[in-house]
């Protein structure tokens, strides 16, 4: 008999599920992204004979567990593996409890940066979890399709005649083009929307890791400090074959820092470029790690927007939170940006344990001077494996219980002199002031090419600020 996998997004709502960002959609500028860590796994284990479901339930509006359940029904797996975050884990995993109710023999296994450090603790207090990955899942989940024993497979956390097993940590994997093309023919590709005009947009992995060392960030954890990169010719040739074989022209990359090594990034460029397609792409960048020469070759290629995580307008709390840029680096990134016509996406984010009134109102009078596009203003968020959530613990500024109550968006994090209902405040005020400024209107209108972006833009600007209220 033909062993089977499903793979979900919970019902639980709209959230980005990328390890390293966990996000949820509803007043994000962005749009919801394809699940492609399941889409590797699948992949991955239909190369070892599975027939695999995968089922995005918050991506189709099935908010509810009936259509979960009747997918166990009928299609009746023998593993089921859940992609959570940290916000919306105690949720989450209620998938492995209506899962043992109606087959008590499946294979319950979850995956997300939450397991990296607190494995332990949600496997005690989930009995119907059978198995936590611990980092990267695509080796795993393959030793796993084998049904190689678990206690020979590293990065496992499993539970055994109740008692909990822990092996040892998984090497981050360091050939990305030994994996298999995502299994986005078990989606509906269409579900996944470019935000402005509204066609269909894919994800690709093109490297991962960062040698930085911000306070608040996942990366070094899910990632690794050493960048691992897909050859160029790799990353053209998939885009390729999302264009010809489901239509897709538009694509999110998904780097921690795309342009960390410039003759990677132009070797990447010159790659799409060559295909001659129409192909239309994004990325994020750290600002120090552009020049203009590199975002001509990334406009020429298809590139109309790139990421910045700006953080703060305040020069002593970059240093602080480790960011390794400046404020004229920052400014420096998207002015180049503005130059050579690709639109900048600007984040900054609220509640070190440092803030204060004076460097909030720095970083939203340093928003509003930069010539951005698009702008996020987020609040901490202390997710474990991170120093940040060291240092905010030690200082008693959340408490490990609110870590299932909040998100980038709902604050759960104080400073030392801010209240998280003051910087809930500030989120909603620096919005405000950073898109009704005129000239702000005026450049986005500007960038309007059609009646369907008029409307995305009035209705993704109607969201944002209805969320922020």
């Amino acid at each position: 008999m033909k062993k089977k996998a499903l793979l979900i997004n919970p019902p639980t709502g709209k959230y980005i599920r990328d390890d390293r960002c966990q996000a949820p959609v509803k007043g994000l500028s962005s749009s919801l992204r394809m699940p492609l860590d399941l889409a590797y796994l699948a992949a991955i284990l239909e190369q070892e004979g599975y027939e695999c479901k995968l089922q995005d339930y918050p991506a189709y509006g099935k908010s509810d567990w009936n259509h979960f359940q009747n997918d166990l029904l009928s299609f009746q797996p023998h593993m089921l593996i859940i992609s959570v975050t940290t916000p919306t884990l105690l949720l989450d995993l209620k998938s492995c409890e209506e899962a043992k109710k109606i087959n008590p023999k499946i294979l319950t296994i979850a995956k997300g940066a939450h397991f990296i450090t607190e494995d332990r603790s949600v496997m005690e207090r989930f009995h119907d979890l059978d198995v936590a990955i611990r980092g990267e899942a695509e080796l795993t989940i393959k030793e796993l399709g084998q049904n190689k024993p678990l206690d020979q497979i590293l990065g496992l956390t499993y539970r055994a005649h109740d008692i909990i097993h822990r092996t040892a940590d998984r090497p981050f994997l360091d050939d990305m083009d030994s994996l298999p093309y995502p299994a986005r023919h078990l989606l509906d590709n269409s579900l996944y929307r470019r935000p402005d005009t509204d066609e269909p947009m894919t994800s690709i992995a093109t490297n991962k890791g960062c040698p930085a060392k911000c306070i608040f960030c996942l990366v070094p954890a899910v990632s690794g400090h050493k960048i691992q990169s897909r050859s160029a010719q790799s990353i053209a040739d998939e885009m390729q074959h999302c264009y010809e074989k489901y239509g897709i022209s538009n694509f999110y990359f998904r780097a921690d820092t795309f342009t960390w090594f410039k003759e990677w990034t132009l070797e990447v460029c010159r790659a799409i470029s060559s295909k001659n397609l129409k192909l239309h792409w994004v990325c994020n960048s750290r600002v120090n790690r552009v020049d203009e020469e590199m975002l001509i070759e990334m406009k020429k290629a298809g590139c109309w927007l790139i990421g910045f995580g700006i953080e703060s307008g305040d020069a002593e709390l970059l240093k602080k939170m480790k960011k390794g840029a400046t404020l004229d680096q920052a400014e420096n990134a998207v002015n180049l940006c503005h130059k050579v016509g690709i639109k900048a996406y600007l984040f900054f984010t609220f509640g070190l344990p440092w803030e204060d009134e004076a460097s909030v109102n720095r970083t939203i009078a340093f928003s509003r001077k930069l010539k951005g596009d698009f702008c996020e203003f987020q609040i901490m968020y202390p997710f474990p494996a991170t120093e940040l959530y060291d240092i905010a613990g030690q200082h008693g500024l959340f408490e490990k219980a609110d870590l299932f109550k909040g998100d980038y968006k709902q604050g759960i994090i104080r400073t030392f002199t801010l209240s998280q209902e003051r910087l809930q405040h500030y989120q909603y005020v620096a919005t405000k002031k950073y898109y009704l400024q005129p000239q702000r209107i005026l450049r986005l209108l500007r960038g309007i090419s059609s009646p369907r972006v008029f409307s995305n833009y009035v209705r993704k600007g109607l969201a944002i600020f209805q969320q922020q209220e």
